[in-house]
């Protein structure tokens, strides 16, 4: 159903699947109040086994999902964009599937209600943040994403407890800061076969319910529930997550994630040396044996 021939999907609006609505309860957290929708049978993706998807929403990051598009070497995978019932759509190019529904949150945080947002039986997805390029191979995380279920990379402020305070989320959820890690939510590689994908997404969702008004935006909480779910994510390098924050860049760069323009430079960094992005170049940091 491409975008051009066939219109928007709304979520919830294919009289094909036979659904009945069950309460969340999963190890005691989830919303009480709220009713998910459980398939009867299993549901077959019409979009194959392989999906890249954006969450996007108003025309600023619609424009730069076209510029991700329009700039990356992305593998032939069906592209979905979900967004609201009210975002414009139509600079987009043709084939991209258009998938819409009611969003609720405001801000980054809204990114945790992805999986409601989505049309059942899709199996692995690479989610995609706007402002990102794919320059180079990426294969190897939608291979790890099939094999141990999520694949993602560090945050460039790599520590859970101290982004912004969340020490305090920590503790109140009973989890005792002690260095864990923060990945960025960016770029994330997930397989929903794979078992516990689905509990961390919604325990994701539960603790951004939880704590509605505060200042992370949806990654701290993704990462919260893998540490609370004891789920242990294929960690990639920051090649395919760069955030040119000043961390450096060891090899090649596959995905660049900026609303800053590509370094001219960004494909053809010189063996031997570390780099680190510095007003619009790679600049090389350190040198390494070869």
């Amino acid at each position: 159903m491409s975008r051009a021939s066939s219109g928007s999907y709304i979520v919830g609006q294919d009289c094909r699947l036979t659904l009945s609505a069950v309460a969340l309860t999963i190890d005691g957290y989830g919303s009480p109040d709220r009713n998910f929708l459980k398939d009867t049978k299993p549901v077959v993706s019409p979009y194959g086994p392989r999906v890249i998807v954006f969450l996007v929403w108003g025309d600023d990051a619609v424009t730069a999902v076209a510029r991700c598009l329009a700039q990356s070497c992305l593998p032939d995978y069906p592209i979905l964009l979900a967004t609201d019932l009210a975002t414009a759509t139509d600079s987009l190019p043709d084939g991209v599937h258009v998938i819409r529904s009611p969003m609720a949150f405001a801000g980054k945080v809204r990114k945790s209600t992805m999986l409601e947002c989505l049309p059942k039986g899709l199996q692995t997805i690479l989610f995609l943040d706007a402002d990102t390029l794919v320059i180079d191979d990426i294969s190897l995380g939608f291979d790890m994403a099939e094999k141990h279920g999520i694949a993602m990379a560090p945050a460039p402020h790599y520590s859970l407890a101290d982004f912004r305070g969340f020490s305090q989320i920590m503790i109140c959820e009973g989890v005792t800061p002690r260095g864990q890690m923060l990945y960025n939510s960016g770029v994330i590689f997930f397989n929903l076969d794979c078992p516990g994908v689905r509990e961390v997404f919604d325990l994701g969702l539960a603790l951004a319910e939880k704590y509605p008004v505060a200042p992370w935006g949806d990654q701290p909480y993704l990462t919260l529930a893998m540490e609370m779910l004891g789920f242990n994510p294929y960690t990639l390098s920051s090649s395919f997550n760069h955030r040119g924050f000043g961390e450096y860049l060891s090899g090649s760069l596959r995905v660049w994630h900026s609303y800053a323009a590509l370094p001219a430079n960004a494909k053809n960094l010189e063996p031997g040396y570390l780099h680190r992005y510095e007003q619009g170049t790679f600049i090389q940091g350190l040198k390494v044996p070869l």
